[in-house]
């Protein structure tokens, strides 16, 4: 019930692959755009030299071509990343994605918009521009069109160098198809290194549910009932993961909810708080209340990352996430530092019937 594709594969001068967003077509076709890392100095690190690419799938995620790059680095970016693509209620599609600016402490968050089906795209303006302090998604990069419309876009903030920041969620908000953007009052906080990342889903009766990376050994959740004006305090899930991306979508078919995440044990001796690994998946069918972890989609000897997920109407799974053999795995002491190269852009097709 799942098949495992290799979208973009590391090699010679592409150390890595990640952060990828689906589109499917009008005709059928699926669009799939990623960041693609080139040999720098910066290798496959977080601020190493990367663009927007894009794939074509004409058999529904089985193979991929029709290469091309979309978005370029600018003076004074060290990369552009995370794109992430919505279809408006317009028809029209919209693509956000970072400039990360040299210094690493600064960011802006760009749009391109298309009105024939991803074949052209133009600049569409921004949702901020040169951030004090490194504002991003990383790898949760999803906007959210919800169902009167609006536009919402999770990201988190903080001032100073992206490794070292103390992070805080906000969203900004748009009701005019992203010509303009406002920032909401609300912000969500927790302790330690504070709240990263965060997934945004919407419930039936339009309450808004958000999954968060954290340090504190579980994924965490917060509730809005006003269309993301303002959130609650968040609270644990009590499903266990290491510091790491996570991914919440409801399942058009019943309006349950799923969460892909990496279900391993807390453990602070290691990066990032634990093993990335293996690659999960957990279903809530009472509105994020309880969860039970379904199973795993992927394991080692291999890290999972940087997650993103376009649920099919009849209830499957397109998820998007970088895999990287890590030989941590392999040594008990973890004594090898974390890889970031040799990462792949890989993609699982979930039929409707593995997350019951």
């Amino acid at each position: 019930m799942i098949e495992y594709v290799t979208v973009a594969e590391a090699g010679a001068g592409n150390p890595r692959n990640d952060t990828a967003s689906i589109m499917p077509l009008s005709d059928g076709r699926l669009l799939l755009v990623w960041h693609k890392y080139e040999d720098s100095p910066g290798g496959g690190s977080d601020f190493g030299l990367c663009r927007i690419y894009s794939k074509m799938s004409r058999d529904g995620g089985r193979s991929w071509g029709e290469e091309k790059m979309l978005v370029d680095v600018l003076p004074g970016d060290h990369n552009v990343q995370a794109p992430g693509m919505s279809r408006l209620p317009s028809g029209d599609l919209l693509l956000h994605c970072l400039r990360g600016h040299h210094g690493a402490s600064s960011s802006t968050m760009c749009l391109f918009r298309s009105t024939d089906d991803g074949l052209t795209w133009r600049e569409a303006g921004s949702v901020w521009e040169r951030s004090e302090g490194q504002w991003l998604q990383g790898g949760a990069n999803h906007m959210n069109v919800l169902a009167d419309g609006r536009l919402l876009l999770p990201f988190h903030f903080g001032t100073g160098h992206q490794g070292s920041q103390h992070n805080t969620i906000g969203c900004f908000l748009s009701d005019d198809e992203g010509r303009s953007w406002r920032q909401a009052d609300s912000v969500v906080d927790l302790p330690m290194r504070g709240a990263m990342e965060a997934s945004v889903a919407e419930l039936a009766d339009g309450r808004l549910i958000m999954s968060i990376r954290t340090q504190l050994g579980a994924v965490f959740l917060s509730h809005s009932g006003d269309r993301g004006e303002t959130w609650s305090l968040p609270q644990t899930s009590s499903v266990p993961a290491p510091e790491s991306c996570t991914c919440l979508r409801t399942i058009p078919s019943t309006g349950d909810l799923v969460l892909f995440y990496n279900g391993s044990q807390y453990d602070p001796a290691r990066h990032h708080f634990g093993l990335r690994t293996p690659l999960s998946a957990a279903l809530s069918r009472d509105g994020g209340s309880t969860w039970r972890k379904i199973g795993d989609i992927e394991n080692g000897p291999y890290e999972y990352m940087n997650l993103n997920c376009r649920m099919t109407e009849k209830g499957g799974a397109l998820l998007t996430y970088a895999k990287v053999e890590d030989p941590q795995l392999m040594h008990s002491d973890g004594s090898l530092p974390f890889k970031r190269k040799g990462l792949d852009l890989c993609l699982a097709l979930i039929e409707p019937e593995w997350f019951y």
